[in-house]
């Protein structure tokens, strides 16, 4: 968003270790005993957010939680940490805000939102991170190029 000249605004940063749901474990292939990395993060606009991220790491990553958030976190994971993202693998969904939810993006419940699960793997194709983003409709474009090869 930034390279695009569009000023991007944290209206919240939370950091924290938390016990897996079985989800993530999974997708992790860890135990859900074993405490991970779990940052929110709620970001817009100057004049009001418009998406809600959701981010449990690896704890592979060596991600300690005293990172700066506030850099872009791709840099963080390859310049800090020698983690290179590889592979995305996104699915994109419509539903209705839920309470908890609406709050964040300031919208009423039952407003429609896109979710967004996305699995990012490194070059090795091991998880990395397993991410959700919880997006006002009106504020997100999917677009999706597609060529015959022949």
């Amino acid at each position: 968003m930034k390279a695009r000249g569009i000023p991007i605004r944290n209206f919240e940063l939370h950091v924290s270790w938390i016990y897996p749901e079985e989800t993530v474990a999974n997708f992790f292939n860890i135990k859900t005993d074993q405490k991970i990395l779990k940052l929110e993060r709620l970001r817009g606009r100057p004049e009001g957010p418009f998406v809600y991220f959701v981010s449990y790491f690896h704890p592979r990553t060596g991600l300690t939680g005293e990172e700066d958030f506030k850099r872009p976190l791709y840099d963080i994971l390859e310049a800090d940490y020698n983690i290179i993202s590889e592979l995305s693998k996104e699915e994109i969904s419509a539903k209705a805000a839920d309470k908890f939810i609406a709050s964040k993006l300031e919208t009423e419940p039952g407003s429609p939102i896109l979710f967004r699960k996305r699995y990012v793997f490194d070059q090795a194709d091991r998880p990395i991170e397993y991410n959700l983003g919880y997006y006002k409709a009106d504020s997100f474009v999917y677009t999706v190029e597609s060529r015959r090869s022949s």
